[in-house]
């Protein structure tokens, strides 16, 4: 049986990929943050686990608002980068796992869910930023992944309490693929930010500090909160966070 290692958060945002890839490891700015992730990396080389499920959100890369779902699963034997308007990052496409993406579509379906399904699409840095952080990629990736794409630029948005019961969704249909493979989920977004308007440029570290101990210690509280609620305290960007508390 497929057995879930753990779980791991992280920012998506492109600066990371941009400075990873200009080997800024060593610079000021950005050594604490190469260095944040060093735990992780040994983790998961420590672990090496056969597959990751990434959750993430596109950024109207590969996903337009011509066809837009909320929740669009990866059933593609491999994924490379997408081209963002600089050209796509020299980075390996990763393999799929296509068994385990079919197990959960069914698992979810059956949950009542209802999906969408992609293959043969690029995927942008929702996904590629934290994962070529996370698991090293010359010449080549080290296991495969399945990518769980939830639509949150177009209103009307997943709750919180839905993506939560995903998340118990996906653990239940993980848990019962017949297959010994080891998974870790990554989900993959952002805190507090807003892009867009007259806040522009918003943060607000203490309910990012709040946040990430809720959703550690009581994050059925979380489930509780309205979209106008998470706007309200952390930037309408803020929505963006792949949440996969229920697993």
């Amino acid at each position: 049986m497929a057995r879930i290692l753990g779980a791991v958060a992280s920012s998506h945002t492109p600066t990371i990929a941009f400075a990873l890839d200009t080997h800024k490891e060593h610079d000021p700015a950005w050594a604490p943050i190469f260095e944040g992730y060093k735990p992780v990396q040994r983790w998961l080389a420590a672990t090496q686990p056969d597959v990751l499920l990434v959750i993430f959100n596109d950024h109207v890369t590969s996903f337009f608002f011509d066809h837009y779902s909320q929740f669009a699963l990866g059933i593609g034997e491999s994924y490379a980068p997408a081209d963002e308007g600089g050209g796509a990052r020299a980075l390996p496409p990763v393999r799929g796992h296509t068994g385990l993406s079919h197990h959960i579509a069914a698992g979810l379906v059956a949950d009542e869910f209802d999906l969408s399904y992609f293959q043969d699409k690029p995927l942008d840095h929702g996904c590629f930023s934290p994962l070529s952080m996370l698991w090293p990629h010359e010449p080549a990736w080290p296991g495969a992944i399945v990518p769980l794409q939830i639509g949150v630029l177009e209103f009307p948005i997943p709750s919180a309490k839905r993506c939560y019961r995903l998340g118990q969704s996906l653990r239940k249909a993980i848990e019962s693929y017949p297959e010994d493979l080891k998974v870790v989920l990554v989900a993959t977004g952002g805190l507090s930010h807003q892009v867009h308007g007259e806040r522009c440029g918003f943060n607000n570290t203490e309910w990012d500090l709040e946040f990430l101990d809720l959703i550690e210690r009581d994050p059925v509280r979380l489930t509780e909160m309205t979209h106008a609620e998470y706007a309200a305290l952390g930037g309408l960007e803020g929505a963006d966070a792949g949440w996969t508390g229920g697993a």
